[in-house]
């Protein structure tokens, strides 16, 4: 995924906490190691207090725990679109 390309278009990353071949968290990191400083909102199926804390300290928008409504996840949406994030 780091070597897909620009993030320069986009307006958010949508991260799983947890990827096949590591997790979303880990993955924010190396991108912001990388420079790329974008918006991130979690989703997680395996919700606990410890990956909670670590998914705020990483400066994440959001974090929903599935399943979700798709309210929950347009509206850290919307407010990025309105630059109020």
């Amino acid at each position: 995924m780091l070597s897909d390309g620009s993030f320069d278009c986009a307006l958010c990353l949508i991260l799983d906490i947890n990827l096949s071949d590591g997790s979303g968290i880990e993955l924010r990191h190396r991108l912001a190691d990388q420079g790329v400083e974008i918006p991130v909102i979690y989703i997680t199926g395996n919700d606990n207090p410890a990956t909670r804390m670590a998914a705020m300290a990483s400066g994440c928008v959001a974090y929903l725990t599935k399943p979700f409504t798709a309210k929950s996840l347009m509206q850290p949406i919307e407010q990025l679109l309105a630059g109020a994030v």
